[in-house]
């Protein structure tokens, strides 16, 4: 699997995204990932295919006659006028009530909410249960989510460049993802652009930040950003 076509921690938080569940600040970091990541506008636009088909099953779905909890009611009626009863004081519902409010619950159409919600639940935790391994975003509240507890996390570091404006996007693109970094902010007003990078036994800050600076024709400048 190509690196731009990995599943990453961010797409399990879309079915939230889409019901607004979020945070004002996690909707706004969500928002921002969106403009900058290929993989997860894709998952985006299947979940809100996957709403409207569950909206528009639930309104199809046929319901019962319209007579058909009257005749129930009536028949009930009838029964119980001509069984015998002793009178007491209640402090509870009477036996009519509790059995009106039984069947009015059997007429109502209670699954589809619940469904819709199962479903997409369930999507999120398929996804993160593919991912193998946890990712986290710059911002500590979306990183939170979806670690399985006791799963060390892998330490992540920023370093921000700025390009030579003749440089070829493709290139750019290239280098960032030859060396395992993704673009996550950018550009400023001053043309900065944020990397994103994982910490591993050859991808120290150092060697990175020595990489990007020896690359004068597609780098015009690059330094390490504090976390």
């Amino acid at each position: 699997m190509e690196p731009e076509e990995a599943i990453h921690i961010e797409a399990t938080l879309l079915p939230a995204y889409v019901s607004r569940t979020l945070s004002k600040e996690e909707q706004q970091q969500m928002e921002e990932h969106l403009k900058t990541c290929p993989i997860c506008p894709r998952e985006l636009q299947e979940i809100i295919a996957m709403q409207a088909i569950l909206k528009t099953a639930v309104h199809q779905r046929p319901g019962p006659s319209p007579d058909a909890f009257s005749k129930v009611m009536s028949r009930i009626h009838q029964d119980i006028q001509h069984t015998p009863r002793e009178r007491h004081p209640q402090t509870t519902p009477s036996l009519w009530e509790r059995i009106e409010q039984t069947f009015r619950s059997l007429f109502e159409v209670r699954w589809a909410p619940a469904l819709a919600s199962f479903l997409i639940v369930g999507q999120a935790v398929l996804l993160l249960s593919v991912l193998g391994g946890p990712e986290t975003m710059k911002n500590g509240p979306i990183r939170e989510r979806g670690i399985p507890q006791g799963t060390p996390v892998i330490p992540i570091f920023h370093i921000q460049v700025e390009f030579v404006g003749t440089a070829q996007e493709g290139r750019l693109r290239g280098l960032v993802q030859e060396l395992g970094g993704t673009i996550i902010d950018g550009p400023t007003p001053e043309g900065l652009y944020t990397l994103r990078f994982e910490q591993r036994d050859s991808r120290s800050p150092a060697s990175i930040l020595t990489t990007l600076q020896t690359q004068p024709d597609l780098i015009k400048s690059a330094k390490s950003l504090q976390p």
